[in-house]
């Protein structure tokens, strides 16, 4: 498994980003941890809503929005529950298992992937420190 890390402008930047490619039926919304409805019943702007609730709580963070990607060998069959399964690890293991995020099941590419995104900042308005995240905490879980 391969992850790339990324850090966008903004959370709604990911969240379009995502939800563009399940509109052109090249991806599809397959797990959200930490919201208040089943991921079919979530819609555009509740996702986003619940994400800039959390991050208003720090107006002083620069960074408050975070885009995961990973990435399996181009042989592996991995079903939906198995890959929700794997975001829900490998969050947990890199210390954002608390955060809320959704797990997009992305079909544009030859090999299986999937996209994750979330913000760093908690409940207590506290941000999760990005700091070396792919070095450290991401290469364990991996």
């Amino acid at each position: 498994m391969v992850a790339k890390i990324t850090v966008p402008i903004t959370i709604k930047r990911a969240l379009n980003y995502n939800e563009q490619k399940v509109q052109k039926g090249m991806a599809e919304c397959i797990y959200a941890k930490g919201f208040l409805k089943e991921v079919a019943q979530l819609n555009f702007y509740e996702k986003l809503n619940h994400f800039e609730r959390l991050i208003s709580l720090n107006k002083r963070a620069a960074t408050n929005a975070v885009h995961f990607s990973l990435n399996f060998a181009l042989n592996e069959k991995i079903s939906r529950e198995k890959l929700a399964e794997i975001a829900s690890v490998y969050m947990e293991k890199i210390g954002f298992g608390k955060q809320p995020y959704l797990v997009y099941q992305h079909f544009d590419a030859g090999h299986p992937h999937i996209h994750i995104v979330t913000t760093n900042i908690q409940n207590n308005g506290k941000r999760i420190s990005l700091h070396n995240l792919g070095r450290n905490e991401s290469t364990q879980a991996r």
